[in-house]
């Protein structure tokens, strides 16, 4: 065994957020591999594995240390952490002859890859940086780990897990309690540094796992008050519709809107709702980028941050460092199938589906485990791929071991009831809905072809709804048994049959694909080429300075374009445009048109 490098190496100070990644990406794979029982036992083994090597140091901070040195002090109370032996100050020293190794002053519960020093020197005023001095984002690494914890906890029932959460959890509660909102406020909103993920998410988990009302105060000590409610006073915010976000990093931010939408779940309170809902809205509306990306400013100059204007994209985005990180559009697509839970707006998985076809399975690599940090989409890009031997993680390497074992997530969603399906995505797949005895199994080469099936195996009356993409403007077809319906299906809405359905019935749904166009909406002639919900990247021969030119017919765009709807393979003026999933050399995703 090998020890991590990158921002896992021994002297990184976010160090540890892979082991979180890791744990969710493991649960998740268990949870989907009840069809091989041998494949599946071998993840329950790397869970109990880490698990019990997580739950023995985890018992270790806070606690009186070995037999041979009984008798000697210990600090169990996490609020009453000392410096480090022989230290004059809090650290994040962390070579080894610097490193504080006394865990037993760590108060109890205390759990993660490095001593406690950054979260309490962020308490104090720390900013993001490589000095002693400085820290780099301690609750975000927590926040994967707690959450990897959680996930194994609720596939796999392994007790241990849960306890290490709770333990950790009681830490955080007992030294966020008694920090001052107004520190709280400062923290939360300091650069990278207050980065803590979606720390509220998984304490509000944590409280609807246990009950514990000490972890829905915590989840709520880490609202983004200046993001949700304007400020202290609640003047404004997201939650009256205000936009708080533009020029702030976007992965900080994303996550903390995640938080909000699980605390609205625990907590019934409108307020959280509406923070998601009204920032879904407008980073889909006025910050999106035709992959379903929504970062990479050229103002302020981050490709990591929204732009600095909604609805400027051509004049504030389009970043030289890049744009889009992966991991940002990864929670955008969780924050999506959360706020689907409460609201089944087809709007929600017309988006789901963009980002996932378009970016998530367009950051991965061709012929390894490598994958994107930043998509550039500037004309002449080409990406690029890290982490290709799995030993060093940046934060988008991690999200996208998660991503690899969700592939199947949203495609289907149930109601509280089970009286209705919701079928999302049009995605090869079979559905055990075991609460009706009834299984769904979806067969389809989409988006290679244009339709999809759906055979019914049991009996049983519900209600099933089929989406209509916004992008199915030529039609939506639905046969049943092979018998056509006369059925009207509206693009961007889901499409209901109610029916009792019988053992074998099979319904088939088409939705022929059509060319269209999706502008930067400030800047309408500069566009990318979509075929169905499919980009199209220009296959550039090298490096460009400026937007391919094309020039397509006003009246059908098709007309101008030659190709192969079973390979997605299209030609305009000789040049070859290939999904940009498929695509891995120099590309231009955004094109400079002309109707004529």
């Amino acid at each position: 065994m090998q020890p991590l490098e990158v921002w896992d190496s021994q002297d990184i100070k976010l160090r540890g957020h892979a082991t979180g990644h890791y744990l969710t990406a493991i649960a998740q794979a268990y949870a989907s591999t009840g069809y091989d029982k041998a494949l599946q036992s071998k993840f329950l083994g790397k869970m109990d594995t880490m698990v019990s090597v997580l739950y023995a140091l985890s018992k270790l901070s806070g606690a009186p240390r070995q037999e041979k040195e009984a008798g000697q002090a210990y600090v169990a109370d996490p609020a009453a952490v000392p410096y480090g032996p022989g230290k004059s100050a809090y650290d994040s020293d962390l070579s080894d002859e610097g490193i504080r190794t006394d865990y037993w002053n760590w108060g109890l519960g205390f759990i993660s890859a490095y001593p406690p020093d950054q979260f309490i020197m962020l308490e104090h005023g720390a900013k993001y940086g490589g000095q002693k001095n400085q820290v780099w984002a301690p609750y975000y690494t927590l926040h994967k780990i707690l959450a990897g914890l959680m996930d194994v906890y609720e596939v796999s029932g392994n007790k241990k897990a849960l306890e290490i959460a709770e333990g950790m959890g009681n830490w955080v509660y007992t030294r966020l309690n008694q920090v001052p909102t107004d520190t709280l406020i400062k923290m939360w909103n300091t650069y990278i540094a207050g980065e803590f993920g979606g720390m509220n998410e998984v304490m509000a988990r944590l409280y609807r796992m246990t009950g514990e009302e000490n972890y829905l105060k915590t989840a709520r000590l880490f609202d983004n008050i200046d993001m949700f409610y304007g400020n202290a006073a609640h003047a404004h915010g997201l939650a009256k519709n205000v936009d708080t976000f533009r020029g702030l990093h976007a992965n900080q931010h994303i996550p903390q809107i995640v938080g909000s939408m699980e605390l609205y779940r625990v907590s019934n309170e409108p307020q959280y709702y509406k923070i998601a809902d009204n920032f879904w809205y407008k980073a889909t509306n006025d910050y999106m980028y035709s992959i379903g990306g929504v970062a990479g400013a050229r103002n302020p100059a981050n490709a990591e941050c929204f732009i600095s204007q909604p609805a400027t994209l051509y004049e504030n985005g389009f970043s030289a460092g890049g744009q889009n990180e992966t991991c940002a559009t990864y929670n955008m697509l969780k924050l999506t199938s959360d706020l689907f839970m409460f609201d089944q707006r087809a709007e929600l998985m017309d988006y789901y589906e963009r980002g996932l076809y378009n970016h998530i399975l367009a950051s991965v690599a061709e012929n390894s485990p490598a994958n994107t940090y930043h998509v550039p989409l500037r004309a002449g890009s080409i990406k690029q791929f890290g982490n290709a031997d799995m030993k060093g993680f940046t934060c988008c390497n991690g999200t996208a071991i998660e991503s690899s074992t969700k592939l199947q997530n949203t495609i289907y969603f149930r109601s509280k009831d089970d009286q209705a399906l919701y079928v999302n995505l049009y995605i090869p797949s079979t559905l055990q809905w075991t609460e009706r005895g009834i299984s769904v199994e979806q067969q389809t080469s989409f988006p290679k072809a244009d339709q999809t099936s759906l055979k019914i195996k049991g009996n049983g009356k519900f209600e099933l709804h089929v989406r209509v993409p916004s992008w199915a403007t030529k039609g939506f077809f639905v046969a049943i048994n092979g018998v056509d319906q006369k059925i009207k299906a509206e693009p961007g809405t889901y499409l209901t049959l109610n029916r009792s359905w019988k053992d074998g019935d099979v319904i088939t749904l088409k939705m022929p694909f059509q060319f269209h166009l999706d502008p930067v909406m400030d800047q309408p002639n500069i566009a990318s080429l979509f075929y169905g919900p499919i980009l199209l990247a220009a296959q550039e021969p090298a490096a460009r300075k400026d937007w391919r030119k094309v020039t397509l017919d006003a009246k059908d765009i098709a007309k101008s374009i030659k190709g192969n709807p079973e390979t997605l393979e299209f030609y305009i003026d000789d040049v070859l445009y290939k999904p940009f999933y498929d695509t891995y050399g120099r590309h231009s995703v955004y094109l400079d048109v002309s109707l004529k």
